[in-house]
């Protein structure tokens, strides 16, 4: 099962690997993701398309922030 809105500034995925909430604002976007794999919280850039680009699918999204975090502390 998967729920989710992209229409308003507060946007919402909920599914059965977890749930995922984004906020938008003028200067940025915020991400909070809670899954098996922990809780995530981010900042992100306006227009960020981590979750879409992903096919709304919560462990690749996981995944894709891990990656993009390890590739940043190097």
């Amino acid at each position: 099962m998967k729920v989710y809105s992209e229409r308003l500034p507060l946007k919402y995925l909920v599914s059965d690997h977890g749930v995922c909430l984004g906020v938008d604002t003028k200067r940025c976007s915020f991400l909070f993701l809670a899954s098996r794999a922990g809780l995530l919280l981010q900042k992100r850039p306006v227009g960020d398309k981590v979750v879409e680009n992903l096919s709304y699918e919560i462990p690749e999204i996981v995944r894709a922030l891990q990656e993009e975090a390890a590739v940043g502390a190097r």
